[in-house]
């Protein structure tokens, strides 16, 4: 598929990212400096502030909307039940692209490992403070944990780049259901239409990033960047060069990265948005929703979950959700329960995907 940027057991290596290893000891470099870790109080604190913004959020929705508890049952069962299967089969096609692109930069981890591992990192970036964030670094130090020296660069460089194909994605996604919903979108109250278009235009200087940083690499052949690099790898043990050769090769399988991007914004993030749709639709009484609409409220609500602050997107989803909702017409009601409904849909999944974490047998180092 592509050349390899990590030995496979006494093979060479055949790929063109440098590996900072010792060759006296065979331990690896560490790029920077290891931090001291933050002490227990400021996590906590950190953990507080978090849970209380969303906490205070899901507050002011209930409140502001007059949600009781018996408008919850006015949502179909079976439509609920549908929703929690869609975020799973959106998981499981997120642990495919990721199983490609491990296998890309010539990391060992078999399919069911590499599926298994997005699972546990769902449950950690809903109940860890990180967030996602947090959900990568587990992700990555298990499997660290099973790859030989030398290659563990590669396996944070594969969550780095499967997370830019899924935010790359996520912003296409995002503009593309704007542009075709645009007639729904001039109908909203001048505050929320407002809104929407600056984010749109944020969203689009993102995406421009998102397309610089995987030709990263190019500023090497400008001697002025180059100048600044060299400096910073000195002092960082090569970690820029290692990144520039790794976004090099998976560059050169850039069908592979345009097919992934396409497929998650074609299919994954549609697959995500149908829980609203099901939901919007499931509603005693309610008039029937198009599809595309309630995609564009998901796509919305997805790209604020994103913005740190929150405890893993619940919350600051929500109010995006709801406040969209309310300017598509939808019922206070319908705006309050609906995105929290679609939320404990999603924390009940990330806590079901804690079975993964208890019952990989794996978790232990493998021997090279």
């Amino acid at each position: 598929m592509s050349e390899e940027i990590m030995p496979r057991g006494q093979e060479q290596q055949a790929g063109p990212v440098p590996e900072a290893t010792e060759a006296s000891t065979g331990t690896e470099f560490v790029a920077e400096p290891e931090k001291a870790p933050d002490p227990a109080w400021k996590k906590s604190l950190k953990f507080i502030l978090k849970f209380g913004v969303s906490a205070g959020i899901l507050t002011y929705i209930v409140c502001t909307r007059d949600i009781k508890w018996q408008d919850f049952r006015l949502v179909n069962p079976w439509c609920i039940a549908a929703a929690f299967l869609c975020i799973y089969l959106q998981l499981t096609l997120t642990g495919i692209r990721w199983f490609t692109l491990l296998r890309t930069a010539g990391v060992k981890c078999s399919f069911g490992e590499a599926v298994s591992l997005q699972m546990q990192g769902m449950f950690f970036s809903q109940f860890l403070p990180g967030g996602s964030v947090g959900g990568d670094v587990v992700k990555a130090g298990i499997l660290a944990t099973r790859t030989p020296p030398g290659g563990k660069f590669n396996v944070v460089f594969s969550i780095f780049v499967d997370r830019l194909c899924g935010l790359g994605a996520l912003l296409i996604a995002l503009l593309g259901t704007c542009a075709i919903c645009r007639d729904t979108i001039a109908q909203f109250p001048e505050g929320q239409r407002n809104g929407l278009l600056v984010m749109c235009a944020i969203c689009g200087g993102l995406l421009c990033v998102v397309i610089f940083v995987f030709f990263s690499d190019l500023l090497y052949k400008v001697k002025f960047f180059k100048f600044f690099l060299d400096i910073a790898d000195r002092i960082t043990k090569d970690t820029f060069k290692r990144a520039a050769a790794a976004v090099a090769l998976y560059r050169r399988s850039w069908k592979l990265l345009l097919g992934w991007i396409a497929a998650t914004t074609l299919v994954f993030f549609p697959v995500l948005g149908l829980p609203v749709w099901l939901m919007a639709n499931g509603f005693e009484g309610a008039p029937h929703r198009d599809f595309l609409p309630c995609l564009m409220i998901s796509n919305v609500s997805q790209t604020i979950a994103a913005i740190p602050g929150s405890f893993g997107g619940t919350g600051t989803r929500d109010i995006a959700g709801a406040e969209m909702m309310t300017a598509m017409g939808f019922t206070d009601t319908e705006s309050g329960v609906i995105p929290i409904l679609v939320t404990v849909v999603t924390l009940l999944v990330a806590l079901s995907c804690s079975v993964f974490f208890i019952f990989d047998r794996g978790k232990r180092a493998r021997k090279p």
